[in-house]
């Protein structure tokens, strides 16, 4: 909220902000998982996943950051429903993946970025997550990645390391950036993991708000810019990349497609 409200005060007063706005599309998603954000303010603080029920009774949720289908239930994700990071049954099986999925399909080949906020670690993640294999467009993601960093560090001097998950994390498998940049033809499809360091981890002291706020404000306007810049010849390598798709969205009228409304008869 921070940020929709830093964009809104700085239209028409700050150039970069004012001339984003009026050139492109935002779309600003401020909570992906409302009843386990609610759960986590009423009865478990640190609650992870959404609330669904699942075959083990006393076990609820699904993480969301692991129930998109790109590599579902892959390496970085559990089949136990225990398990902090439980896929679900199957990939976007929960409503708030669907809907995600279902809206950003709907721009299938116009995204110009995705940016996916998490917590914590100061890191600017790059695909993919769930593979240690170079992608084609890796010196693109790196040359946006190490612009908006350096941004943030001359702005707020909180210091950002970048790069693929599997080289600064671990593994994981059906995320929803690794999803936007293998189907929706999106090649800057970004994690962000904000701060700190671990000090004080994901409990982060209310009067962080504004400077974690500002992070993301400058990164995400740094990123938006440098792709901006170069976007011809990003253009062109996403071209090269999709020519020939080892896999693609299922098709229109597909079964698993209109079961999920993600296009087909029911899109």
């Amino acid at each position: 909220m921070f940020f929709v409200k830093e964009l809104l005060a700085s239209y028409g007063t700050d150039n970069q902000t004012t001339k984003l706005l009026n050139e492109k599309t935002l779309a600003i998603m401020p909570l992906a998982n409302p009843d386990g954000y609610a759960y986590s303010w009423n009865s478990e603080r640190l609650w992870r996943k959404n609330r669904a029920p699942t075959p083990v009774l006393w076990c609820q949720g699904v993480d969301l950051n692991r129930n998109f289908d790109v590599n579902f239930g892959g390496h970085g994700s559990s089949d136990f429903s225990c398990s902090e990071i439980y896929s679900g049954p199957n990939a976007f099986s929960e409503n708030e993946s669907h809907g995600i999925a279902k809206y950003l399909s709907s721009y299938r080949h116009q995204l110009l970025a995705y940016f996916s906020l998490h917590s914590y670690g100061q890191m600017w993640l790059t695909p993919l997550s769930y593979t240690r294999k170079k992608v084609s467009d890796r010196s693109h993601h790196l040359g946006v990645a190490e612009f908006a960093t350096k941004s943030i560090k001359s702005q707020t001097g909180h210091k950002y390391t970048y790069g693929p998950a599997t080289s600064l994390m671990y593994m994981t498998s059906g995320d929803s950036s690794d999803w936007v940049y293998a189907e929706l033809n999106c090649s800057h499809a970004y994690g962000i993991e904000l701060s700190d360091n671990g000090r004080h981890g994901f409990l982060l002291p209310e009067s962080h708000i504004p400077s974690v706020g500002k992070d993301v404000l400058t990164g995400v306007l740094a990123a938006v810019d440098y792709i901006t810049s170069n976007h011809e010849n990003d253009a062109e390598s996403v071209r090269k990349r999709y020519r020939k798709p080892k896999r693609r969205y299922p098709e229109k009228g597909s079964k698993y497609q209109n079961r999920w409304g993600i296009g087909g008869k029911n899109g």
